[in-house]
Parts: structure tokens; C-alpha cells; sequence
């Protein structure tokens, strides 16, 4: 997905609401609605940075809340001379993180057990980071050729690495480090694009093919292929997260011939899947869980200029959607939540006249609703 930022401020404007209707488990039908009050505040631009010289394109592609800490991760010039960035958030400020030298291109995805254990990648720099708590330190390298799409890290003895892109060329693959060795990992599983770790025995995973995208899950027995409904197999999935072993989303695009396909919601309630096709033409970004009954995802359109979209699924069927814009154009990351604070993160970027800027949007939730979380 495309990354974007600027200078200028985000305008954040709220679009219509739409009922699902259907009973979980079944396919869902999107209905109009009576326009009704956004479950959350209105999103503010939290900080905008800008690395490099004028004409570069910054951007943060993943945030990261846990513990009461929120890292954010990126770097500038994607498909250039770029440089990876992390900072973390100290007080009302964003402070860079001293990172290992001569490290090259963004950092694009990353997970953490715990506040001191905390892994993050660069796709096409090839290589993994570990924080221990003081520092970074490079965990791993590749000089082969080959990107990464993403990690997940489920303990300091337990953390997965996957190499696939979206279009399902096969990068550097699927390895796993059990606390002292990398080993790479063959089969379909070798081909897993994102993932997300309930535990230790249960990991839901994308592999990405050419043509169709499957499902993988991980437990005892390894891994092993996902059914999914023959409606599903046209959507190319871009991000999953399981909340529980009867609690699994997917988030994609339907085809399309003529520009980006529409958004599409796919779950799973531990007896079948079922999927809702938004309105909503825009890349597809990632998802995030609030608490036990909000489904939080993002998107970039593609216009002319570029707008950041961010959707939210209640427990009671309702979507709704704001998008993020700027006079350049904006694209939206990634978003997460932070318990402690009742405060919802988004990152990306704007762009600007000569280039772009990193950026961080935050928006926080009603005192009720965050308590509740």
C-alpha cells in the first residue's frame, strides 16, 4: 500500500452511516441508514515530521500502544536513498529512537510481547530489529534478494517473520526464531503474508497467491489450511487480526477492472465465515480491535487526491467512516488503540507541495466508552 504525509493539517470529515444487517455468522448486507452521531471524537493531527531533504516522501506505517507506551514506526524516501525511523512517545512529544547505523529503507511492520521485547522489519531493507527494553539492536539480516511483509512476536523464544507481498511474490519467506535460531519454514506456509497471534498455538495467517489468497492457521499440529466459502476466493486479502479462536477478521478488495476494488469485511465466529462489502473504494489498510466489541480499519483512497479513510464495526452491526484529508492528499497506515489512556492512534502521511511528511492522527474516546473498553 502506498505511503503518503505533509505539513499541512488533516481536515477530517464524517461520511454516511451504514446498518449491517444479518445474523452472526451469516452473510451481511449493507443497508442505508439514518446518518447518526459517530461512535468516536473527531480525529487531530497529533504531529507532523518531515526526514531527509525537501522532496522526500516520510511517512510512519505502523503504531504501536502497549503499556501505557505508544512507538511509531517508518522512514523516508520509499524506493530511494531512504532511512528507517522509530520514536516513541514521551510526554506530548515524539522522541526518535537511536537505531543501529547504516541501516536503509522504512521500518514497516512490528509486534511486541511486552514493553521491553519489542520487534519491528524493513520490507526491502531486509532485516529485523529487536528493542530489550534500552535499546535496538539488529536481531537479524538477509543479503538475498527479497522483501519482508511482516512479524509477529508472541514471546522473546517465539516470533515469526513473513516474506510475501501482497501479490503473492514469493520474497524472502517464512522463518521462525525459537530464542536462539532462525529456521525457515517451507510448505504453503512459506508463503504467509501477515499474520496475527492469538497465543502461541493459534495464529491466523494471509498467504497471498497469484491469483486467490488463502487462510492458514497455526497450533498444535502446525500449520494447517483454512476452508474458506468459494463468494471469498475473488477478494485479495490485506491484513487479518484474531482477537480469539472464534473472533477472526479479514479485511480486503474486491476486483475490479477499472481502479481499486471496494472494501471488504470477512469474519469468523468459530463455525463460519461470513463477509459484508462496504461502499468504500480504497486501498485496503489494517485493522485494529477497541476493546471487546469494536473493529477499527483504515484505507487510502485513490483519487486525484489521495484521502485517508478510517472505518469503525460496532458490536451492534453499525459501519461507520471518517476520512482524513489534506490539500496534497493523506493515506492512513495503520491504527490502534491504547486501553490505558482511552486513546485511538492512526498513522500515515500528507503530502506536500515537494514531497511529504510523516504524520500521527489521535482521537479520543468518550470517558464511558473508553471505561467500558
Amino acid at each position: 500500500m502506498p505511503r503518503y504525509r505533509s505539513l499541512v493539517g488533516a481536515v477530517v470529515a464524517s461520511l454516511p452511516v451504514l446498518a449491517i444487517s444479518g445474523p452472526a455468522g451469516h452473510a451481511a448486507y449493507l443497508h442505508p441508514a439514518v446518518p447518526a452521531k459517530p461512535a468516536v471524537s473527531s480525529w487531530r493531527l497529533d504531529v507532523t515530521k518531515h526526514f531527509g531533504p525537501a522532496g522526500y516522501a516520510s511517512g510512519y506505517s505502523e503504531i504501536l500502544p502497549i503499556s501505557g507506551h505508544v512507538w511509531v514506526f517508518g522512514g523516508t524516501n520509499p524506493g530511494g536513498q531512504s532511512v528507517p525511523v522509530a520514536e516513541t512517545l514521551v510526554g506530548n512529544r515524539w522522541r526518535p529512537a537511536r537505531l543501529p547505523a547504516r541501516l536503509t529503507d522504512f521500518l514497516s511492520a512490528a509486534s511486541a510481547p511486552a514493553p521491553n521485547d519489542i520487534w519491528a522489519i524493513s520490507d526491502y531493507g531486509r532485516y529485523v530489529l529487536r528493542w530489550n527494553g534500552k535499546s535496538w539492536r539488529l536481531a537479524k539480516s538477509w543479503r538475498q534478494a527479497g522483501a519482508l511483509s511482516d512479524v509477529v512476536a508472541v514471546s522473546p523464544r517465539n516470533v515469526w517473520v513473513f516474506g510475501t507481498s501482497a501479490a503473492g511474490a514469493r520474497g524472502l519467506g517464512t522463518w521462525h526464531f525459537n530464542g536462539s535460531t532462525w529456521k525457515p519454514v517451507t510448505g504453503a506456509a512459506g508463503s504467509i503474508y501477515r499474520a496475527s497471534a492469538v497465543s502461541a498455538h493459534d495464529i491466523w495467517a494471509i498467504v497471498a497467491g497469484v491469483r486467490t489468497d488463502t487462510v492458514m492457521h497455526h497450533g498444535a499440529r502446525g500449520w494447517r489450511v483454512v476452508r474458506m466459502p468459494r463468494s471469498m476466493a475473488a477478494i485479495r486479502w490485506h491484513d487479518i487480526l484474531a482477537k480469539a479462536r472464534t473472533n477472526v477478521w479479514m479485511i480486503g478488495n474486491t476486483g475490479s477492472k477499472t481502479g481499486i476494488g471496494k472494501l471488504v469485511l470477512a469474519h469468523w465466529n468459530g463455525v463460519r465465515w461470513s463477509a459484508v462489502t462496504t461502499p468504500i473504494r480504497a486501498w485496503a489498510g489494517q485493522l485494529a480491535a477497541v476493546g471487546r466489541d469494536r473493529l477499527l480499519a483504515t484505507g487510502t483512497t485513490g483519487w486525484l487526491v489521495p484521502t485517508g479513510v478510517i472505518l469503525e464495526l460496532t458490536g451492534t452491526r453499525h459501519l461507520t467512516w471518517t476520512s482524513v484529508s489534506s490539500t496534497y492528499g493523506s493515506g492512513v497506515t495503520d491504527v490502534a488503540y491504547a486501553p490505558k489512556t482511552g486513546a485511538v492512534w492512526a498513522s500515515g502521511g500528507i503530502l506536500t507541495r515537494l514531497g511529504g511528511d510523516a504524520a500521527v492522527w489521535v482521537m479520543r474516546l468518550p470517558r464511558a466508552d473508553a471505561d467500558r473498553d
